[in-house]
Parts: structure tokens; C-alpha cells; sequence
């Protein structure tokens, strides 16, 4: 009766924990006979330095991070003991890309490419991420936004093989415990969500662990950060919507979702065991939390933990970086555009708050920079004088103004020469509000950023079409190019991807210990200072996609500097030259030989050896 629970669960020389003393146990009270006890099927390889003597043979077929298919040579297949597993082909990595491919093409539907990447990330990680790192255009949208949407809404039936951890609102008081079963014990960075605002798909609860994993892909083809260091977490304290709790396919807690007191405590306890199982060090990216949580939970623990939002800061950053790069086209500084936001929430007062820094950057004061920003929320204009008046989210962002309900007839009155979308309102910048916006000013600056392509306010082409080509458009899921009057524009994505990895692996390279609101103002900068006169003449104001490691890496230096700049580096001495360190720290995509290092010894010198005496009996 116990022959499937040693084979499944026991291991001779190689068990620890729990496994080796039950398996102690069994063998001392003669139920199980050691030679019954099996090894484990696999042995998964852990840290940046792999040690030999614990990796066999078979290994390097089964963990995708040594596995190279059939890419390992005679001479490794045969010292590996692997020789006649796989097929008598020898191939290139660059052969192995070439049918990887040739694969994914074969599927039509988005959603089988993205299972096929999934499944070779399962199988061999460098190949996948190489795949990724030289085909970012092609694949991005397949990995991230927007097909990461439709995964995370079909999680439960493509659900395969665990990824990342499921810490859940049960488990308060133990959250410790289940972080340190994670097996990997050097973990740098962790993106973590309770699933409440996937998107702008809403409240997706345990289904939302797509986006962790997806962005944590990124960190690594992005910008080089170890897959080994990057750990997703789905932090299940229930779900609101009936839907997936009537969903028998769903694979989180089915309860109504934990608040108040007890959610509170429960991140507390999470933080405080990342810290304690990884280092104060560790990189803690918050994603996809909804409005009541997001801004005060960054609030709560920035000053405390290595620690961002993504969706507050993030999307600030790559919002603003776009309007530095407009000011090249629109010949108007930052500190001269009159704003208006659709939205209210996190992303709109993360944008907003970046964008008054780099208006005071250019000379205002603080309460100048606020003066030329307005929002419009669901009530409405955010005026002092509506009834309710204004969320204290946004309070910064009020005006002692008339309310008004109309959003168009805000677009008129307000005269904004920037009209930025953060509502996941599809439709909402409707003709006649683009229209009224190439009324205000010859340049308007018009950004669509809600996700996923169907939550956009304004599509592309419509934004052209009604503001007589002159507008200046980004959005943020990618749209195709756009004909008008003859000629062919290809709006950019303001897609964080160009920001978060690069921020990253900055932070990560200097073991900063607390990351500062100037460090996305810097990344702006950097990646504002990308964008080519040939990228803004086809109606782009980010770089091209194929540019983003690049991109990264430079985002990754310049936030070092300021991480050394503030004091808030932990690498000491500072390195001579950083940007040879920082690169230093990156992951190579790159098959490495599976032969251990051999080397010869010099030869010994000749002694004349004495013959071994007998041992003198009364010693």
C-alpha cells in the first residue's frame, strides 16, 4: 500500500524536510524496505552557481534551465549518460529558433502561440527566452498585454504546470511557510497581486497569476535579470465576482473577498516574510491592485521596502517619457500643455503626479504644475464644488471650479492640448470630443492608455481621422498602422515594458534598498531620449519595440547613478564603471557547454620516498 508513496514522495540520499524523515520513519518500522525507497524523478538546480557533484545526467533533460534539446554534443550526450535519449541530429540554438518559429506561426489563435511559449519556457528557458529577447515586436503582445488578458480569463482550463506561489488569506499567521517552500534561495525580485484589477478586465482573483508570470518573462528578455532570482505571486484573499465563484473550472478560494482588518494584516505579514526570507534588498513590485488598495498600500511601504507599483508608476513614467518626446513635435514645453485626464484612479494620479515633477523640473512651482491639471471621473469634472466633492485619492487634483457632468462639454471648456485616457472605457474619446481637441490646439497630444485593446478610449485611425491627422497618438495596447491622406502612420504603444525591466534590473545591480519617485522621472528621461527624429516622423514617440533591450539597459544605468546619487545603493564601493557592472549582472541567453572544467596539474617532483614502516606494537 505504500510502494506509490515512495516512489512519488521519497528520496534515498537526496530527500530533505519532511520527505527524508518520513522516509526514515518508514524504513525504522520495517513498512517500507530501503531499497524500495526511490530517488525522485528530477532534481531541480537552484542559485546562480550550479554545483556538479549534485546534478546527473538525466537532469540536463529534465530542468529546463540546463536542458539544450538537441543542441547537446556527442561528446556531452555521451559523458552525461544521455547518449540514445534523444535522436542522432545534432542542432544549432540558431536551428532550434528557426523551428520554434515556425511553430508558433502555425496557430492562428493568439492564445495557442502564447501556450506554446508557456510550454517551451517549461521545457528549455534559455531557448525560450533567447526566442523572446530577438523577436520582442512579434511576441510581446503575444506574452504581455493583450493576449496575457484572455490567459488570465481562461486560467483555469490552460492551467498546466505551477509557476510562482498561491499564498492565501487561510494561510495568515503562516505566510512565512509557505514562502520558504519555495525550493530557489536566491530570489531578487518578486511581482505579486491580489488579482483584484487585472487590467482592465476587473476582478479576476486566482486567475490573475498570469500577469505576474508575464512580467516577470519581461524582467528576464527585457532587460537580462536571472529567471532564477524572479518568483510571481498570487496573494488569494477570495474573489467579488460571482461569475468565477460559480466557475467550476476556478482554481482560487471560493469566498467573497477579505477586507478591512484582516486583508491589511495579511500584507503586512507578506511583506515582513519577503524581507525575512530574501533580504531587506529584495525587489517587492506591486501589479494590477485595484484603486482603494493600490495608492495607499505604495504609500504605506515605500518608505519601508524595496517596493513599486507598476500601474501607479510604471505607466507614469512611460506616459510622461511620450510627452517629453510630443515636446520635439509640438514645440510647447511640458509646463505649457493644459492636461485632462479620463480616469481618477491609480494610473491617472501616478501619471499626473510624475507629470507635475517634470513641470516643476522645467520651473513651476508645485502648486502651479497642479493648477494645469484637471481629471474627470465617473461623476464627473473633480471639482470642490460637486456634490460628494473630490476622492481623497485625488484631492491634489481638485478644482474650486463648477461641476460638470459631460465630458465633451469639459473638452471645450477646459481647452486641454493633452487628452489622456485612463478610464478602460472603450469609446469613450468619441469624434466629437477628438474633434473639439484639434479645435484647442494645432498639436493635440491625445493618449488612449487603457488595456486591453478593446478598453482603449479611441482606436488609432479615429484619432486620426477626426483630428485631420494632426494629432500626436499613443495608446496603450498596440494598434496597426494608420493611413491618412495618403500617408502611413504607426502610432506607438506606451507599453511599461519599456520601463519596469530596466528599473529593475537598475535596482537589483545596486542592491537599492528603497526606490524614489526621481528614479522614474530619470527613466522618462532616458527613454524620452530614445526616440529618433525618424521615429517622429512616421508619428511615433516611443522607440521601436525591437529597441526596448537596449532601452532597458540604459534605463538600468542611468537609474544605478541615481540610486548612488541619493545614497540608496547597498553595493559598496561604488563599481569604477557601472555600466560594465550592471551589465555584469545580466543573464546570457546563450547555450553553455554541460562538460565539466578539467585542467592539468604540474608535474610532481621526484622524492626519494622512505618504505612504510611497521607501527611499533606498544603505540
Amino acid at each position: 500500500m505504500f510502494s506509490s508513496v515512495s516512489r512519488s514522495l521519497l528520496c534515498c540520499t537526496n530527500a530533505i524536510g519532511p520527505n527524508r524523515a518520513l522516509a526514515y520513519i518508514l524504513t525504522k518500522n520495517s513498512i517500507l524496505e530501503p531499497s524500495s525507497i526511490q530517488c525522485r524523478d528530477y532534481h531541480e538546480v537552484t542559485g546562480n552557481i550550479i554545483c556538479p557533484n549534485v546534478v546527473r545526467g538525466i537532469d540536463h533533460l529534465r530542468d529546463p534551465r540546463l536542458n539544450k534539446g538537441l543542441a547537446f554534443t556527442l561528446e556531452e550526450r555521451q559523458a552525461l549518460g544521455i547518449h540514445g535519449l534523444l535522436a542522432a541530429k545534432f542542432k544549432s540554438q540558431e536551428e532550434q529558433l528557426d523551428i520554434c518559429r515556425i511553430s508558433v506561426d502555425r496557430y492562428e489563435d493568439n492564445l495557442n502561440k502564447y501556450l506554446y511559449l508557456v510550454e517551451l519556457q517549461d521545457r528549455n528557458e534559455k531557448l525560450f527566452f533567447r526566442l523572446l529577447a530577438e523577436n520582442v515586436e512579434k511576441y510581446l503582445p503575444i506574452v504581455y498585454t493583450p493576449t496575457v488578458g484572455l490567459a488570465c480569463q481562461r486560467f483555469g482550463l490552460i492551467y498546466r504546470r505551477p509557476r510562482g506561489l498561491f499564498v492565501t488569506i487561510n494561510d495568515k499567521g503562516h505566510v512565512f511557510n509557505i514562502i520558504k517552500n519555495w525550493p530557489e534561495p536566491d530570489v531578487r525580485a518578486i511581482v505579486f497581486t491580489d488579482g483584484e484589477r487585472i487590467l482592465g478586465l476587473g476582478d479576476l482573483g486566482a486567475y490573475g497569476m498570469g500577469i505576474p508570470v508575464g512580467k516577470l518573462s519581461l524582467y528576464t528578455a527585457l532587460a537580462g535579470i536571472k529567471p532564477h532570482q524572479c518568483l510571481p505571486i498570487t496573494l488569494d484573499v477570495g474573489t467579488d465576482n460571482q461569475d468565477l465563484l460559480e466557475d467550476p473550472l476556478y482554481i482560487g478560494l471560493r469566498q467573497k473577498r477579505a477586507r478591512g482588518k484582516e486583508y491589511d494584516e495579511f500584507i503586512d505579514e507578506f511583506m515582513e516574510a519577503c524581507v525575512q526570507r530574501y533580504g531587506q534588498n529584495t525587489l517587492l513590485q506591486f501589479e494590477d491592485f485595484a484603486l482603494p488598495n493600490a495608492g495607499r498600500l505604495l504609500k504605506k511601504y515605500r518608505n519601508k521596502y524595496c517596493t513599486f507599483n507598476d500601474d501607479i508608476q510604471g505607466t507614469a513614467s512611460v506616459a510622461v517619457a511620450g510627452l517629453m518626446a510630443a515636446v520635439r513635435v509640438t514645440r510647447r514645453k511640458l509646463s505649457e500643455n493644459i492636461y485632462l485626464f479620463l480616469g481618477a484612479g491609480s494610473a491617472a494620479n501616478g501619471i499626473a503626479n510624475l507629470t507635475v515633477a517634470a513641470m516643476m523640473a522645467d520651473g513651476l512651482s508645485e502648486r502651479q504644475a497642479r493648477e494645469r491639471v484637471y481629471m474627470f471621473d465617473v461623476d464627473g469634472l473633480l471639482s470642490t464644488r460637486r456634490e460628494g466633492g473630490v476622492p481623497e485619492h485625488a484631492k491634489a487634483f481638485g478644482k474650486d471650479i463648477e461641476p460638470e457632468k459631460d465630458f465633451e462639454a469639459c473638452v471645450a471648456k477646459i481647452k486641454p492640448s493633452c487628452l489622456i485616457g485612463c478610464s478602460t472605457v472603450g469609446g469613450a474619446f468619441t469624434p466629437n470630443v477628438l474633434k473639439q481637441m484639434a479645435m484647442n490646439t494645432e498639436r493635440p497630444v491625445i493618449f488612449a492608455l487603457s488595456n486591453p485593446t478593446s478598453k482603449a478610449e479611441c482606436t488609432a485611425q479615429d484619432a486620426y481621422d477626426h483630428t485631420e491627422g494632426r494629432c500626436i497618438f499613443a495608446s496603450g495596447s498596440p494598434f496597426p498602422p494608420v493611413m491618412y491622406s495618403g500617408r502611413e502612420y504607426r502610432p506607438g504603444q506606451g507599453n511599461n515594458a519599456y520601463i519596469f525591466p530596466g528599473v529593475a534590473l537598475g535596482v537589483i545591480a545596486t542592491a537599492t534598498h528603497h526606490i524614489s519617485e526621481n528614479m522614474f522621472l530619470t527613466a522618462a528621461r532616458t527613454l524620452a531620449n530614445y526616440v529618433s527624429e525618424s521615429d517622429l516622423s512616421i508619428g511615433r514617440i516611443y522607440p521601436s519595440l525591437a529597441e526596448v533591450k537596449e532601452v532597458s539597459v540604459a534605463i538600468a544605468i542611468e537609474v544605478a547613478k541615481t540610486a548612488y546619487d541619493e545614497g540608496l545603493a547597498s553595493v559598496y564601493p561604488e563599481p569604477r564603471d557601472l555600466p560594465k557592472h550592471v551589465q555584469n549582472q545580466m543573464y546570457s541567453y546563450y547555450y553553455e557547454s554541460a562538460m565539466p572544467v578539467t585542467w592539468d596539474w604540474k608535474p610532481e617532483e621526484k622524492f626519494n620516498v622512505r618504505p612504510i614502516q611497521p607501527v611499533p606494537k606498544n603505540i
